[in-house]
């Protein structure tokens, strides 16, 4: 009989908080056309990120990864042999204000200067979703600005009202770029403590993402890095050939 693998991988989400004084070596704040706060486009309007705990997604089940994986200077480490984690993804996503909302790069924004970058990575870029029927995947500059769908309560949980669709359409759930879809769960938190007790004393996501109390964490000018890692305990089922397709072909990652 054949073996089966089962699907995983690790993942945190970091606090990223900008630095808008020149004095110390920040950017001054910029603001868009309409004279609302915008995230910055060089690294040096970034302060360093506070690691997040490294959590394991498997096959929708959410456990704490232990003490041994550890973000630290950039780099998903294990512990105590010292190597380095496969790097599979990093969105940065700023909750800008409520007219804005979320702006999003599929990198991590503190590694590059945006405004001399190559295309994709020389802009931020709103929250846009593909369509599958009723699912909705999730990445930057694709075709669709609004959900496919409008009911769910994951919807509010993730702080995607205004994305709703405006037609009254039901929503089989969100899947894509598994970093934003990370970044989004973090935002849906005031800070890594609530979200590792949203995560995993409360259970909250199971594919399912469940209705939970915690006070949410879009505040103005909040930055938040997501990465994916493969999951070293997995190696035949936690491919980038087996993420990718976890994101771009299977069913919904929350509903």
């Amino acid at each position: 009989m054949a073996h089966q693998h089962h699907t995983s991988f690790l993942f945190n989400a970091n606090e990223l908080y900008v630095n808008e004084d020149p004095e110390s070596g920040g950017r001054p704040p910029r603001v868009n056309e309409n004279g609302r706060w915008v995230p910055p486009v060089y690294r040096d309007g970034f302060l360093p990120q506070t690691p997040g705990r490294m959590f394991r997604w498997n096959n929708g089940h959410i456990e704490y990864a232990g003490s041994n994986y550890q973000w630290i200077n950039g780099q998903g480490l294990t512990y105590p042999n010292n190597e380095t984690l496969q790097h599979y993804s990093s969105t940065t996503l700023f909750w800008c204000n409520e007219f804005t909302q979320f702006q999003m790069m599929e990198a991590d924004a503190t590694t590059i200067d945006i405004a001399t970058s190559d295309f994709p990575y020389n802009r931020w870029y709103p929250l846009t979703f593909r369509y599958e029927g009723t699912l909705s995947r999730v990445s930057a500059s694709v075709e669709e600005q609004y959900l496919a769908g409008r009911d769910g309560a994951w919807i509010a949980q993730l702080g995607l009202q205004a994305y709703r669709n405006r037609r009254n359409r039901r929503t089989e759930g969100l899947a894509g770029n598994l970093a934003t879809i990370v970044a989004l769960v973090a935002f849906s938190c005031t800070d890594d403590d609530t979200l590792y007790n949203v995560l995993i004393n409360n259970r909250a996501w199971r594919g399912q993402l469940r209705v939970y109390d915690a006070e949410h964490g879009r505040r103005p000018e909040r930055g938040v890095v997501g990465n994916i890692y493969l999951d070293p305990e997995n190696p035949n089922g936690s491919t980038y050939d087996a993420l990718r397709h976890l994101e771009w072909t299977d069913g919904p990652i929350i509903y």
